[in-house]
Formats: C-alpha cells, structure tokens, sequence
C-alpha cells in the first residue's frame, strides 16, 4: 500500500529493548539514512540508547516530559510542504518512512532540519553524530483491541506514534488520560489534515504531546500553524489560551539603589502598547514591566521588540505559568507577553542585553502582601498602571508612592520555575 507498513501492537518491539545492546558507528555520513533503512532490524538492534532532546520542537527527555510540549512531524514527498512548515514556525523535524530516505538528503540545502527515520519495522530513528538512535515505535490501530494494547504501553515506551489510517474511529481521549498519568511515555497520533490534529491537541483538553502531520498539500502546515499560534503553542503572537490574572497595587517605596546587571529581553516579535512582561524580585508578585514600543519623551527611539526587565536575579514569567531567571534566559527561549486585560501571547526571545546600569528598588503592597522590583533608573522603564489612574503606563523616573501599578499574584514557592508547597517560606 501507499503507506509504510508498520507493527502490529501483538508483535511491536520494545524501543527499550531495540536500544540495549550497545552502539553501531557508520563511517559515511552521506549514506547513513539509505544503510540505515537497508540494514534492516538486525541493525537498529544496535542502536543506542533513547536520546534526551531539549531543543524546540524535537523530542524532550523522557524523564522530564511535560504535558504542555507540543510537538509536531512532517511527513511528506513535496518540499514545499516542508518548507511552508519551516517558514511558519510549525515543525523543524521531518519523518521519512524508508520508501522516501533518498529525500532527506536532497532536502537538505532547503533550510535546518532534524530528519527521522521510519524502518520498514515501524521503529523511528535519528542521526546522533555517528550513531543511529531509536526513539520510539510507530504502531498501526485496526480496531478497539488495539487501542487497548497501546494504552498498557504508557510507561512502558518512551514514545509511541498512533496510526489510525485504517480506523478512523480511534477514542482519542481513552490514550491521552492513559499517557497523560505518566510522565514516562509521549504520545503522538498521525493526522492528515490540520482540522484532524487540531482535535488531537484538543482532546480532553491536555491533548496529545505531538501530531505526525501526513500531506502533501502545503496549505496543511499554513493552516495548523495558524491555530497553535492562536492557542499559544508556538510562538509569532496570538492568544495564548486563557487569561493571567492583574490585580492593582499601590506603591509603597521608590529608591535608588547601587548599580547591577540589567537585562533588556530583546524579542522576534513586535509588543503592542499596554503589552510587556511580568518580571519581579518575588515569585509570589511579578510587576507588568512595559515595552519599549513608546517614545522616551524624543530622547530615545522605540524599540518595539524589547523589555528593559530589571535585575538579572529576577522573575519573568514563562509559557505554562512556569518562571524563569532572567539570568537563564536565551536566545530562542519563549516567554509570555502579557497585556493590561491579563490577555497573552507566547514571544520568542532573540537576544538578552545585559549592562551594568543604576537600579531603583519598587515595592508595593496588594491584599495585604509586599513585593518589590529592581528596575534601571531610565525614563524608558515603565509599569502598566491599574484601572483608574491618569495613565495607562508610569515611568520609574516619575513614579511616586501611592501610585497603583498592575502586578500577577501567585500562590506558593518556586523549584527551577515550578510551582511548589512549602509548609513555610517568604521573600523580603
């Protein structure tokens, strides 16, 4: 048939057990994909262990899976589908069943991409320098029967890829709550249209970790990207899904201090007026720090794309209410741009500046609790202010105490940016 044949679930070899029995080094890059394919199972028998990928949009840690990584895979015989998926931000990685391994290569000069392997036993596979790695097993539902051998997988297999082709009737949401109990096993499902892995994502709301979108048709990617940049999936603005809470606080302290390292988060993406990020000294109070898409007073051009965000120990919120050091911020990482309304969109970093200026410590009080900011001592940095005030933006030059400013409250400690419970705990 046209497409690749693939395990039953009775018969599927475990990628655990594929990956155990030691490394095989190939000696020619150039043919590694073609040999791959040829060499057949007795070949991936010797493949290394299951890699841990961090990069965006590739495969991540098995150990440290996270429901809200959404990936997705290309597959398919027509380059522009690729390149549409690159262009708009969708995919990086493409899965290349062994019938089209030739494409891989010719494909290369179209722009970077990570190429998978499918063998004709269903095992998908990567290049990792001069070894070949399994990461996961692609299995093919005939009826309900298999569904529940995959669902018994989750745990078991890092990551399984569903192909419901031949039944379209797959229940979705009984494979997602299975493998969403675990954080040992991803699951992703083969779609063939954007409509199709829209509703995968969607399933029981957390939805699948990722989409093997099947075409040919370059209006797929186009139109899948559209819909995961509207739910904050991936970044190049749009809604992210739902709304981050601003509550009014009332300044209580405005000093300069000593001087420090000050970062400016530098983005791929324009910020709108009333847009910026939420970054604070405490993880239980984060301040709505303002662009600098507005002129400084004729002193300075806008800079749209940038946030002058405020010492390097602070806060800044990130996708998934999840934070982040400033320090710990890269080029290509997401952070969540944040409006006056509590409206968000997921912003890719381009650059992190980082100076030694002047700061000036902000406190303020809300519901009874304080929190404080250190922010550059510029006309150019500015807080969001709450409803009611004469301005919708205050500089730090001009604020005074008793100003009401807009600020994110969150409940609970912080461990490498998640949220914990301490029994007792505080930050001053």
């Amino acid at each position: 048939g046209k497409h690749v044949r693939m395990h039953s679930v009775a018969h599927a070899p475990s990628a655990r057990s594929i990956v155990t029995h030691g490394v095989t080094r190939v000696s020619s890059r150039t043919r590694r994909f073609s040999r791959l394919f040829s060499a057949g199972s007795e070949s991936l028998r010797r493949c290394a262990s299951v890699p841990s990928r961090n990069a965006r949009g590739r495969i991540v840690p098995q150990a440290a899976s996270k429901r809200d990584d959404k990936e997705v895979w290309i597959q398919t015989t027509n380059v522009q589908v690729l390149l549409t998926a690159l262009e708009c931000g969708l995919s990086t990685t493409a899965l290349f069943p062994s019938q089209n391994a030739g494409l891989a290569g010719e494909w290369r000069k179209v722009g970077r991409f990570s190429p998978l392997a499918l063998t004709d036993d269903g095992t998908v596979t990567e290049e990792d320098g001069d070894f070949y790695r399994a990461v996961g097993i692609t299995l093919k539902v005939n009826g309900p029967e298999d569904v529940d051998a995959i669902a018994r997988m989750a745990g078991v297999e890092p990551l399984v890829v569903v192909d419901s082709s031949a039944w379209r009737i797959i229940p979705a949401e009984n494979l997602v709550a299975k493998f969403g109990a675990t954080d040992e096993s991803r699951l992703f499902l083969v779609s063939e249209t954007a409509k199709d892995a829209e509703a995968m994502f969607e399933a029981l709301e957390t939805g699948v970790d990722g989409v093997v979108l099947r075409t040919d048709d370059p209006a797929e990617p186009r139109e899948l990207a559209a819909y995961l940049k509207k739910r904050g999936m991936i970044g190049g603005g749009g809604e992210a899904p739902g709304k981050l809470e601003l509550t009014p606080a009332a300044v209580t302290r405005v000093e300069t201090v000593g001087t420090g390292d000050r970062v400016c988060v530098d983005c791929a993406s324009a910020f709108h007026p009333g847009e910026g990020l939420l970054v604070g000294s405490f993880a239980t109070g984060l301040f709505l720090v303002h662009s600098e898409c507005l002129d400084a007073e004729g002193y300075v051009n806008a800079r749209p794309f940038r946030v002058n965000a405020g010492a390097l120990c602070s806060y800044v919120v990130t996708p998934g209410e999840k934070t982040a050091y400033l320090s710990e911020l890269r080029a290509g990482d997401d952070v969540t741009c944040v409006n006056g309304d509590g409206g968000t969109r997921v912003m890719t970093v381009g650059r992190v500046k980082v100076e030694q200026r002047q700061m000036v410590l902000v406190e303020a009080e809300s519901a009874g609790k304080r929190f404080a900011a250190l922010l550059q001592n510029a006309e150019t940095v500015r807080l969001v202010t709450a409803p009611g005030e004469e301005e919708q933006v205050v500089s730090v030059s001009t604020l005074d105490v008793g100003d009401r400013v807009l600020v994110h409250l969150q409940e609970g400690a912080r461990h490498t940016g998640l949220k914990i419970v301490e029994e007792e705990w505080y930050e001053q």
